[in-house]
């Protein structure tokens, strides 16, 4: 015969192992998303080796190489092509004074009847710099906006590290993990993303193809309250596959390969009628 006292201690068990279980699994609800984590890699240009090669696997930018992405918004049709020029950068100053950055073309195009007829919205220069554990830096960038007829052109929003106190970012880590939270740049009330790691195994699908194994990331500023981009780097595809710029509404911006669509697209911005 079974012992009743035998019994009683292994309902006891028992319940004391759902007690556990259910304790953790509320924690686990309480607890939410991963915590962000600040992460904060001090700058050391003795990491870096001059003209390496931007290899991250989330975001390869490697010389010749074009992304074009478009997006539908409320003034238009947009079309954004960004290329890994092949040419660099060395004349920044201070701590950054070693640092050879690659240039990156970034153009964007709007034709605000969505018929083809593109005209030149902004064009910019960027610099980055991958270091030997292979985060990528941003180094500041040179842009030229021709949106505001009050001021046209319009280079704000350009700063250089090294320079009147900016100083450089990661744009992307190395090595991300869900909840790591880090400057990409910061020049004070001019340039200050931040960026937040969401997730390490999203999906996207887009016309050009379904990718799993995506980095989303989630991307603001504190000069730009309630305006927050959620960018999709995917290894599989090549790099940055997916923005949905969260303002209000949302604007998807989606790659759709390394050449521009059929159209019309100027060459040069213009200011006024």
């Amino acid at each position: 015969n079974k012992s009743p006292k035998r019994g009683e201690e292994r309902l006891m068990k028992v319940q004391s192992v759902v007690g556990i279980a259910t304790s953790l699994a509320v924690m686990a609800l309480l607890a939410g998303p991963a915590a962000a984590r600040n992460v904060e890699i001090e700058f050391d240009a003795s990491n870096f080796t001059p003209g390496a090669q931007i290899d991250n696997q989330y975001w390869p930018l490697i010389a010749g190489t074009t992304f074009v992405y478009t997006a539908e918004e409320d003034d238009g049709c947009v079309v954004e092509k960004l290329t890994v020029t092949g040419d660099t950068k060395s004349d920044f100053g201070g701590a950054y004074s070693s640092i050879v950055a690659w240039v990156i073309d970034e153009r964007s195009w709007i034709s605000e009847e969505c018929d083809g007829d593109y005209v030149l919205e902004e064009e910019t220069l960027d610099w980055y710099a991958q270091d030997n554990a292979g985060n990528i830096w941003y180094f500041g960038e040179d842009t030229l906006s021709y949106g505001d007829e009050e001021e046209c052109p319009d280079a704000g929003g350009s700063w250089q590290a090294g320079e009147d106190g900016a100083e450089a970012g990661v744009i992307m880590l190395a090595e991300p993990r869900v909840g790591d939270a880090y400057q990409q740049e910061f020049f004070e009330d001019e340039a200050e993303d931040r960026g937040k790691v969401l997730r390490l195994n999203a999906t996207v699908a887009i016309e050009v193809g379904t990718f799993a194994g995506c980095l989303k990331t989630k991307e603001w500023s504190p000069l730009s309250p309630g305006s927050v981009e959620h960018k999709y780097y995917c290894p599989s595809g090549g790099g940055l596959m997916l923005v949905n710029e969260l303002h209000g509404g949302t604007v998807r911006v989606e790659f759709i390969g390394s050449t521009l669509p059929a159209g019309d697209f100027a060459t040069a911005g213009v200011c006024g009628d």
